[in-house]
């Protein structure tokens, strides 16, 4: 019995640092030394507790804290705070985005440069542009675990008149099923919060 107590981690104590030189289960050593053997700042370190992060990470994280993107351009303009965290500008995203909509919303990255162009589009009347690629893909967007996001940000940011092609085509769908479905759900919560 005492050979397994010894071998099994120890628990945290609530006043334990992370980074301790304390026994600490498996994978938290695997993710430390991982990081620890990192010379660049990798996209995933975003996800990590504050006391996890690197310090180039923590300064990036700051700066895209105290400077949020609420659809202004002088905001958004700025190139070095996106690129800091792993993203492109916005007018330059708005360029890449053009005609790729559709394939971008189906991956996890890509759904996020759509979210990206639509947060910091100028306008209105870039936002429907951009929405107007989703045109005849709603049901099948709000099966898709990635492109159900790129849908609620559009009903988020959009006014109503310019989002009504998702009721739309919801309603010549299968509504019933889509309000049923782990990922469509949302979509007809984010509606019925916004429209």
């Amino acid at each position: 019995m005492s050979v397994m107590a010894t071998s099994m981690p120890h628990q945290c104590s609530p006043g334990m640092r992370i980074g301790s030189g304390q026994a600490r289960g498996m994978p938290m050593r695997v993710l430390l030394d991982r990081m620890g053997s990192s010379t660049q700042v990798l996209p995933w370190f975003a996800y990590l507790p504050a006391e996890l992060q690197p310090p180039e990470m923590r300064v990036a994280c700051a700066k895209a804290a105290s400077n949020p993107c609420p659809s202004s351009t002088s905001q958004c303009g700025e190139a070095a705070d996106a690129s800091s965290v792993g993203l492109q500008s916005p007018r330059s995203e708005e360029l890449q985005i053009s005609g790729l909509v559709w394939s971008l919303s189906q991956d996890a990255q890509g759904c996020r440069r759509v979210q990206q162009a639509l947060e910091c589009a100028p306008s209105d009347r870039l936002r429907e542009t951009i929405a107007s690629e989703l045109r005849g893909r709603v049901v099948e967007a709000c099966k898709c675990p990635h492109a159900n996001h790129v849908l609620q940000k559009l009903v988020l940011l959009l006014p109503a008149s310019s989002s009504q092609f998702i009721v739309d085509e919801l309603l010549a769908g299968q509504v019933a099923q889509i309000a049923r479905h782990k990922y469509g759900c949302r979509i007809v919560q984010r509606l019925v919060e916004f429209c």
